[in-house]
C-alpha cells in the first residue's frame, strides 16, 4: 500500500455531525432571542468551532464564550445529537485494517467521540483516538498528530491525514504527513489530494494494488 496509517479527523470527516450541530446551535440562539439559519451557521462551522462562535458573537453582541457556554448547556440538557458515519466509512475502515493498515483519530471533540464510534460498531477499527484539549494544542497545530506518530513509530511518508477543513490539512502537513481533504466544495491549496466521497480512497491509499 502507499499508506500504512491514516490519521482521521472526526466531525465532518468520519461522521456527518454538522447538520445536527447547526440545528442545536440555531435552537440555542433562538433561546437567546436571535435568529440564524442552519445554512449560515454551517458555512462557519466548517471553518472551525471558534469561527462559528465568533460569528454568533459578532451578530449578537454576546461574547463567544457565553455563546459556547449556552450551547454546551443545551447539549447537556438534550444530549449529544445523533449522527451516522458517512457512506462507505465502515466498509473502508474494515478493508484498510484487514490489509494491515492502522486507523487513528485526532479530533477537537472530547469523549463523546467514543460514544459515536461504539454506537456505530466502529471502535475496534481504531488503534487510538486522541482529542485536543489541555494535552494537545488545537489544529492547525500538529501536536496530536506528532504524538500519534511518535508513540506508534509511524513513518510520515506512509501516513495520510484525512480531514474536511483547512486546519486538518495544515496539522497533517506540519507533522510531515501527506494530507487529503474530504470536501464537496472548493479545494485546499495545501492538500495533496481532494476527494468528494470515500469511493476513491481505496486507490489513493493503494488498496487496489
Amino acid at each position: 500500500m502507499r499508506y500504512d496509517n491514516i490519521i482521521w479527523d472526526f466531525d465532518g470527516t468520519l461522521f456527518d455531525t454538522y447538520p445536527a450541530m447547526c440545528r442545536d446551535l440555531r435552537l440555542t440562539m433562538e433561546r437567546l432571542g436571535y435568529s440564524f439559519t442552519e445554512a449560515e451557521l454551517l458555512a462557519h462551522f466548517t471553518v472551525s468551532r471558534g469561527e462559528v462562535l465568533a460569528y454568533c458573537a459578532d451578530r449578537t453582541g454576546i461574547t463567544a464564550q457565553e455563546v459556547d457556554r449556552v450551547y454546551r448547556a443545551w447539549v447537556t440538557e438534550h444530549g449529544q445529537p445523533q449522527a451516522k458515519p458517512f457512506p462507505g466509512v465502515p466498509e473502508f475502515l474494515a478493508r484498510f485494517q484487514a490489509a494491515g493498515g492502522r486507523n487513528f483519530i485526532f479530533t477537537h471533540r472530547s469523549g463523546s467521540v467514543h460514544d459515536y464510534l461504539a454506537g456505530a460498531g466502529l471502535t475496534a477499527y481504531f488503534t487510538e483516538v486522541t482529542s485536543a484539549g489541555t494535552t494537545f494544542a488545537r489544529k492547525p497545530e500538529p501536536a496530536g498528530n506528532l504524538y500519534l506518530m511518535e508513540k506508534y513509530g509511524l513513518d510520515p511518508r506512509r501516513t495520510l491525514a484525512v480531514g474536511d477543513r483547512e486546519l486538518d490539512i495544515l496539522a497533517g502537513k506540519r507533522a510531515g504527513a501527506d494530507a487529503c481533504l474530504f470536501s464537496k466544495g472548493t479545494g485546499e491549496p495545501a492538500a495533496d489530494y481532494v476527494i468528494a466521497d470515500l469511493s476513491g480512497l481505496d486507490a489513493l491509499v493503494g488498496l487496489n494494488g
